[in-house]
């Protein structure tokens, strides 16, 4: 019994924690990540043509492949378009991208935003979660009416712009973006980071860790108690 107690202790110790997605949101107006700790590179879709989608982040040698759905390719226009330059892009559906290299951070410029915009990020075929993003702005402390409008070059004051974090304990591989219904999804800026310091266990990794070192050592106190016990008895 002794024995299987230890075990089970230490199968605490091992359990992984479940992966966790913190979704953060920059403030009105800026369109790049200020995020510390990670290195970032991205494709501006400055290159891209319409259809299936070929990304290449900087200089990195990370790529990025649509195996599934359609990208629009659109000059810069009141809907999209970082800095109000170069082209944007925009899906009506579902456009599924995968990395040549797992991340633990992606990142988009959103603009003109609805209710049916949508990010989900992949580690292979496990979905770690999706993310409603004008929903993500209207929960974010930061929300306010200055997201309101193109601040780029001004106009479509009923439709939000901002630029979204997606900080992931857990690697990932796959981004989709998605348009849930009607209308469209513009984005531009697409960026992916590697985090650049030693990671921490997060708490609920801690948490498991303490519990099951408690219980190794209260394991081990009673088994010498239980020792010494018995020694005691055969003295007397």
């Amino acid at each position: 019994m002794r024995a299987a107690f230890l075990i089970f202790a230490a199968a605490l110790v091992a359990a992984p924690a479940s992966a966790a997605v913190i979704v953060s949101v920059e403030g009105a107006g800026v369109a790049a990540p200020t995020l510390s700790g990670y290195t970032f590179v991205r494709d501006t879709l400055n290159g891209n043509i319409n259809g299936g989608a070929n990304l290449a982040f900087g200089n990195s040698g990370i790529t990025g492949t649509t195996s599934s759905g359609w990208i629009t390719s659109a000059d810069a226009n009141v809907y999209g378009g970082v800095g109000g330059t170069g082209k944007y892009g925009s899906v009506s559906g579902t456009a599924t991208i995968n990395l040549s290299t797992s991340v633990n951070y992606f990142g988009l410029w959103g603009s003109a935003l609805d209710g049916n915009n949508a990010v989900a990020l992949y580690n292979n075929d496990t979905l770690l979660g999706t993310w409603a993003l004008q929903s993500v702005l209207q929960g974010s402390p930061t929300f306010s009416n200055a997201y309101f409008g193109n601040p780029f070059g001004g106009g479509n004051t009923g439709e939000a712009y901002a630029f979204f974090n997606f900080k992931s304990d857990t690697a990932f591989n796959r981004v989709q973006l998605i348009q849930n219904g009607g209308g469209g999804f513009e984005f531009d800026d697409l960026t992916v980071g590697q985090s650049i310091v030693g990671a921490a266990p997060d708490p609920a990794t801690w948490m498991t860790m303490l519990t099951g070192f408690g219980l190794i050592g209260w394991a081990m106190r009673r088994r010498r108690a239980g020792g010494l016990a018995g020694t005691t008895a055969a003295a007397h």
